[in-house]
């Protein structure tokens, strides 16, 4: 017992009945599991293996103590090497990403992408050299054994053969046995160490999984909300591919006495094999009783953040002229609030470009380990996604929707780097307001924007004029809108074109009526003008949006609308003295027949010929 038992493990794979194959991986293995960094999908694969196949372990823990302590010293040699394989092996990334239980690897760190390469070709050669070095020492001893009459006479003593059994440990019968002895490609007991240990996990992970899970997902909505995120209740079952969360709470980080959105319950199917690619992807998602700007029983925290100063705008950026532009406060009576509304909703919108960290470029760490943790500036994989979403019974904070229902596609963490479409579609259960929207990504500009587009109808618009000011220049009892959208949006700035289309228009102005042609003439303007089309570009940081009219299009139809008031102010003005001196002067001298058509002096007017242009206007 002179030497340690783990030593004397070593010496006997000299002398064993290992098969040099089992040498060569065991060591090959270890160094590949000890030079890549961190616990990886790689890792669990290789103790898999080293448990199923009849692997040393002795010799695979020292390969990987060595591998290990090359991995600290090699950091640097990793990181530049985990740069070039991102920048040409990138279709090998995106393989083994798609491989379950190794997609769970981290491929954006260098060190771990560098591992990848050098870790296999390490252990290669490690390997190789111990196996030689093996094959070597049993040939030696050999020759000893078959060449040497005193070496045989001097082992076959059973002092000796005692002692070393004592000192090293057990060996074969015979030195021709190390190449002839056949090793077993499985181990027994391996394979059950292993099913055991599955077992053990999938049982912790039912029992834990919904707390740890439960954890990490509002840990990272938190996070990204920049406000404290509740979630009472997360049950995950991966067997039947399905997860369940009720009473979610998102804060307000501008007014934490509030829950920004509450959800009372949530149901999702979620795909098995994407779990096992780190994944969370979620087929159907049912949401029901979603509610905005609830009171909280207390106050949620907040996390410090840097306050984003909004971007200067700039007409031209936008290609209109400063004249045509409006801002909110002249049409809305609590404009600031809904700049506040407009700055909650920034965060979930698409990044812009210059957000963006540039392809290829990476920075070397400052710290010496920091060249095991340095990411490369890679566009982000989406590892959350809802390929189905619908939400019933949401309480939509506007007049015009009200309680609805959202249908939700393609919704995920990382939409871009996706390249899906984006669909939302909003139907009112209170109301015929119907709006269906597409952000497409695969459509986007310089800034990294997507393009939107969308249609929307059954809009009632005196719904809106409790919060229309008395600036916006007309009161609005009825109307319905239709129409449909087309631009950019990002979290930096809005350049959208709207098509508007309004039928059973009733309005009076107020103020200085509409495009300041005097309340007066707008409302002769209103009167008869029933239906409207217009386009209105909204533009702008999406904090400060901007408001851009057609005005050449609206003074256009507004002509169009004087004149035909004229026109019937004219015919009433005719029909009146007609029937007054007809009647005066003629009184019960004419005719039965004759009497009747003078008692309609418009009709007859239409009679003669249409004189007054009613005639062309049916032509057209």
């Amino acid at each position: 017992m002179i030497i340690p038992r783990f030593i004397r493990k070593l010496l006997a794979v000299f002398r064993g009945s290992v098969s040099p194959t089992f040498i060569f991986l065991s060591v090959a293995l270890g160094f590949w599991f000890g030079l890549t960094p961190g616990w990886t999908g790689f890792h669990t694969v290789i103790v898999l293996a080293v448990l199923i196949l009849n692997i040393h372990l002795g010799l695979f823990l020292l390969s990987t103590a060595v591998g290990k302590a090359l991995c600290f010293a090699a950091a640097p040699v990793l990181f530049h090497v985990g740069s070039a394989v991102q920048s040409y092996l990138g279709p090998l990334l995106r393989l083994l990403a798609s491989i379950p239980i190794v997609g769970m690897t981290d491929f954006s760190r260098y060190s771990v992408a560098g591992a990848l390469i050098i870790g296999p070709v390490v252990g290669v050669i490690a390997g190789l050299l111990m196996t030689r070095s093996v094959i070597g020492f049993r040939r030696m001893l050999l020759k000893l054994e078959e060449g040497s009459e005193r070496f045989r006479k001097w082992y076959s003593n059973r002092w000796v053969r005692i002692l070393d059994r004592l000192l090293i440990g057990r060996r074969t019968k015979d030195a021709k046995a190390l190449f002839s002895a056949k090793t077993k490609v499985f181990r027994k007991a391996g394979v059950v160490l292993a099913v055991l240990i599955l077992a053990g996990a999938f049982l912790v992970a039912t029992i834990l999984a919904d707390v740890m899970v439960k954890d990490k997902v509002t840990s990272a909505m938190t996070r990204a909300n920049g406000a404290e995120v509740n979630l009472n209740k997360l049950d995950l079952s991966v067997l039947r591919g399905a997860v369940a969360a009720a009473g979610l709470q998102v804060t307000d980080a501008q007014n934490p006495q509030n829950n920004q959105l509450a959800v009372e319950k949530m149901a999702a199917d979620v795909s098995v094999y994407d779990l096992l690619l780190g994944r969370l992807v979620m087929e159907s998602v049912q949401v029901s009783s979603v509610q905005f700007d609830q009171e909280r029983k207390t106050p949620g925290k907040v996390l410090e953040r840097e306050k984003e100063e909004p971007a200067p705008f700039d007409p031209c950026d936008f290609e209109v002229t400063a004249e045509d532009l409006a801002k909110l406060e002249k049409y809305f009576k609590d404009a600031q609030k809904l700049k506040e509304q407009l700055q909650k909703l920034r965060k979930w919108l698409p990044k812009g470009g210059k957000d963006k960290a540039p392809a290829g470029r990476k920075q070397v760490p400052d710290e010496y380990l920091g060249y095991l943790q340095a990411k490369a500036p890679v566009r982000p994989s989406p590892r959350v996604m809802a390929q189905k979403a619908v939400l019933d019974k949401v309480q939509i904070p506007s007049p015009m929707f009200g309680n609805s229902r959202i249908a939700l596609a393609n919704v995920s963490d990382a939409p871009a780097a996706a390249g899906l479409p984006v669909m939302v579609e909003i139907k009112s259960n209170d109301t015929p307001a119907h709006m269906k929207l597409k952000f497409d990504y695969s459509q986007q500009d310089k800034q990294g924007g997507p393009e939107i587009s969308g249609t929307f109808e059954g809009l009632d618009l005196s719904k809106t004029q409790s919060s229309l000011s008395e600036e916006a220049g007309l009161t609005v009892e009825s109307a319905t809108a239709s129409g449909r959208l087309l631009g950019r949006l990002t979290n930096q700035a809005i350049d959208l074109t709207i098509n508007v289309a309004i039928k059973n228009l009733k309005a009076k102005a107020q103020g200085d009526g509409v495009l300041n042609l005097g309340a007066r003439r707008s409302s002769e303007i209103l009167e008869v003008l029933n239906d409207l089309e217009t386009t209105i570009r909204v533009v702008g940081p999406v904090t400060e949006p901007r408001l851009v009219f057609d005005v050449k299009g609206l003074t256009e139809q507004f002509k169009q609308a004087l004149v035909k008031a004229g026109k019937e102010a004219l015919m009433r003005e005719i029909d009146k003295q007609l029937g007054e001196e007809l009647d005066g002067k003629l009184g019960e001298k004419l005719p039965d027949g004759m009497k009747d058509a003078l008692d309609k002096p418009k009709d007859l007017i239409k009679g003669l010929g249409g004189l007054l242009g009613d005639k062309d206007e049916k032509k057209k």
